[in-house]
């Protein structure tokens, strides 16, 4: 195993991770196209690796949004009880999917986020919201969330984000400090999934998450100098750019 190509499993990751921070997301959305496309590691080894990122991400992010008092723990465990389901159920379909198919997959729901995002209702930083919406809906379409994190290695902040937001109305930072803690529940159980199926490349797993932790440190602390909306915007377009790449990845 090359180090250089170890160092770039490690960039690779604090780039994701502190974009993911910054966004409330586990930075998957950057992290599997990166090392597919740009370092030619399978997607299914990406997936894996990207959800072990993930895990140390969200767990060094959540840290710092624990401390400013900006999680709901209830809120989020309540979620929580159908988002791991789903990430087993998500893991194991990619273990049976060609990798051509989690390629366009994976595009798609960037893309159908992304305009979710834009279009949807928008709060500003101190936006306070209204903290109600559909439990019930939200509980649903949590394990959505659970299955597209264990099938594409994503974390699930994709969905978790305009749940919170869109859906139960939760301020922004609430809602990133929130979609942090649970996407560190939801990537541990679609982590297991692939560590049982010796999946996770250990080689590079170190690097990996030396990576993401140093990310998640700094994105956590950047997301509090930055407005809300800037937030959401930077969010919208990153994903635009990433799912148009891994569509015509997955169409060959």
């Amino acid at each position: 195993m090359p180090i250089s190509l170890s160092l770039l499993v490690g960039l690779v990751t604090a780039t994701g991770a502190l974009m993911g921070s910054l966004l409330g997301l586990g930075g998957g959305f950057l992290i599997v196209p990166l090392l597919t496309i740009f370092l030619g590691i399978p997607i299914k080894v990406a997936v894996a690796l990207s959800l072990l990122s993930i895990l140390a991400n969200s767990l060094s992010a959540s840290i710092v949004y624990v401390d400013r008092e900006v999680v709901d723990f209830r809120l989020g465990l309540i979620l929580e009880s159908t988002t791991m389901l789903g990430a087993i159920t998500g893991a194991n379909i990619n273990l049976m999917m060609s990798e051509s198919v989690i390629y366009v997959v994976f595009g798609l729901v960037l893309l159908y986020v992304a305009y979710r995002m834009v279009a949807g209702k928008k709060y500003g930083e101190d936006d306070e919201g209204t903290r109600g919406g559909n439990i019930y809906l939200g509980v649903l379409v949590s394990y959505v969330a659970g299955l597209l994190s264990g099938l594409l290695g994503i974390g699930g902040g994709i969905l978790k984000m305009p749940i919170l937001i869109l859906l139960l109305s939760l301020p922004t930072r609430v809602a990133i400090g929130t979609s942090l803690f649970m996407i560190s529940i939801t990537s541990a159980t679609g982590t297991f999934i692939y560590f049982v199926n010796g999946v996770i490349d250990m080689s590079y797993a170190p690097f990996a998450v030396l990576g993401a932790s140093i990310g998640a440190q700094l994105g956590s602390r950047l997301g509090f100098k930055i407005e809300a909306r800037y937030l959401r915007s930077l969010f919208s377009i990153v994903l635009v750019v990433f799912s148009l790449i891994m569509i015509m990845r997955g169409l060959g």
